[in-house]
């Protein structure tokens, strides 16, 4: 089968079985027509259990010792002179495309010896009912000008033995319809060039097995519209270099044992209605002056005993007896004044 720069091509090995024939029955003009197999050259597939098959087969052949000369081919002489410095041995390897053909095992086989390309000058198409397996043990490289669509309606299992890299020069969207989990066995890091934002549209509970450190080169800003809860088995410790400031509706600070408030200067209580102190005992020692104001009145009630001091009088109340200090003078009321 020949044609214009198609057809099929072969040419006999050394020591292949031919067919001669002779072009138009003239005998000076031979040409091989075909060859044959037999007992020294059998064919790839010999056994008869394999009589279904239908085989294209090469061997490997070792050419050495060729000139590379483009007169020779031209020149009959320099062929003869070329085929006798050809050493033509037959290798073990071969290239195989076999078709069996048994009822429902039907099979395509390719065999190559060493490498297997294609060619596709415009589109590709390959339909697969079943399955498909594919083993690479060297390396695998895949090569994408323009877009890459991969569609599984099923589960996707990747294993990667050894270090896995993914390099997005532009953006990355990935949507999981539910649950999403990512088990790590040794560190995680996450690396944002500049601004990050999560939503959770529920609850998210983090736990930390050890320790939680948190540096923020700006400002920290929490808004939280319900409760906010904080759980402390150990100490709380809180340094700031400048300001604390609170603003609530109520505050409440609770000490199981003591509570200390110090100030190396000064310390300030400032309230617009009340001021209310409740204590067991107290003691205050002040190591210079010290002062009360009050715009109306100022009371003292030790049990019965009581002193109250306005802007013009001061009435002290004591075992029945009531001592009136004001603008007319000194009053005493239910007692006597004595000297000792």
């Amino acid at each position: 089968m020949a044609s214009n720069s198609s057809g099929f091509y072969h040419t006999p090995r050394i020591g292949d079985e031919v067919i001669i024939s002779f072009l138009d029955n003239d005998i000076d003009k031979p040409f091989i027509s075909g060859s044959l197999y037999n007992t020294t050259n059998p064919s790839l597939i010999h056994n008869p259990l394999d009589s279904h098959k239908t085989s294209l087969s090469s061997r490997t052949i070792n050419l050495t010792n060729i000139r590379n000369s483009s007169d020779s081919l031209n020149q009959a002489d320099s062929s003869q002179t070329e085929h006798s410095n050809t050493t033509n041995t037959i290798e073990q390897g071969y290239n195989e495309l076999t078709l069996s053909n048994i009822k429902d095992n039907e099979e395509i086989y390719i065999r190559a010896q060493k490498d297997y390309r294609e060619s596709i000058n415009n589109n590709f198409s390959q339909t697969i009912h079943n399955n498909k397996d594919s083993k690479v043990k060297g390396s695998y490289t895949e090569s994408i000008t323009k877009y890459h669509k991969q569609e599984i309606l099923g589960l996707k299992d990747v294993r990667v033995g050894a270090e896995y890299l993914t390099n997005v020069a532009l953006s990355k969207d990935t949507i999981v319809g539910l649950s999403n989990t990512l088990n790590v066995g040794a560190s995680n890091k996450l690396r944002v060039a500049k601004d990050s934002s999560e939503y959770v549209g529920g609850d998210k509970e983090v736990e930390i097995g050890n320790n939680l450190c948190s540096s923020v080169g700006g400002d920290l800003h929490q808004f939280v519209k319900g409760e906010r809860q904080e759980h402390i088995e150990g100490s709380l410790t809180q340094n700031v270099v400048k300001d604390i400031d609170i603003a609530t509706q109520n505050y409440t600070l609770l000490g199981n044992e003591k509570i200390v408030l110090q100030s190396t200067k000064a310390m300030s209580f400032i309230t617009d209605e009340n001021l209310s102190l409740e204590a067991h005992s107290s003691n205050a020692q002040i190591q210079s002056d010290y002062s009360i104001q009050a715009g109306n009145t100022l009371n003292f009630n030790i049990g019965e005993t009581t002193i109250a001091a306005s802007s013009d009088s001061v009435i002290i109340k004591a075992g029945g007896v009531e001592v009136v200090i004001d603008s007319n003078g000194l009053v005493v009321k239910g007692g006597e004044i004595k000297s000792e």
